[in-house]
């Protein structure tokens, strides 16, 4: 996972060989890799690489955005990333969502009969099949958008003044510290 964590396009689930859940890493250069672990798995394991509680931000994104289910994740300045519905479980706590970038997808097709209902191409001219339909597609892609440039907005309004507030309580520390030793005359 460290290898692609900056040029991750998706994370999408699929079934091996031997029917066990694995996960298909696509990067935006167009290459995939294969891991046995699930998406949840790799999701995580993602998530610590950027130092990102995932059920804080899961809440901070429910406040925000109204809802609960299929909620952008913002991990990085220059990473979000989207649930969307790719798959049919086949049994019990099988995962059905990859998790897409939305700046990978290339385009997206709407799809007339059948389950699957939009088409979604990613960077390498790989398509993967989508459950929901394309206006459901754009709005997820959409909101991932918005999260991604709030969670920047966060850190640029944060760095100056969290850095001011800091130099604040450390003056303030110093300024105790200080009067408490010109005070105390047996130190």
């Amino acid at each position: 996972m460290e290898r692609c964590k900056d040029c991750l396009a998706a994370l999408v689930p699929y079934y091996d060989q031997d029917g066990g859940n694995a996960t298909f890493i696509f990067t935006t250069g167009g290459k995939i890799f294969e891991d046995r672990r699930t998406v949840k798995w790799n999701l995580r394991r993602l998530a610590r690489l950027y130092s990102v509680d995932l059920e804080a931000a899961r809440q901070n994104q429910e406040k925000y955005f109204h809802y609960s289910q299929g909620l952008p994740l913002p991990l990085s300045p220059a990473l979000v990333l989207v649930p969307l519905k790719t798959r049919t479980a086949v049994g019990k706590n099988d995962g059905c969502h990859s998790y897409l970038n939305p700046s990978a997808v290339v385009s997206l097709e709407a799809v007339e009969q059948g389950e699957v209902r939009t088409i979604i191409l990613l960077s390498g001219e790989y398509r993967l099949p989508c459950y929901y339909t394309i206006k459901t597609v754009q709005k997820r892609l959409r909101d991932g958008a918005i999260a991604l440039e709030r969670y920047r907005a966060i850190l640029k309004g944060r760095g100056p003044d969290y850095l001011l507030d800091y130099k604040d309580i450390l003056r303030q520390l110093i300024r105790a510290f200080m009067s408490g030793v010109k005070q105390d005359p047996g130190g």
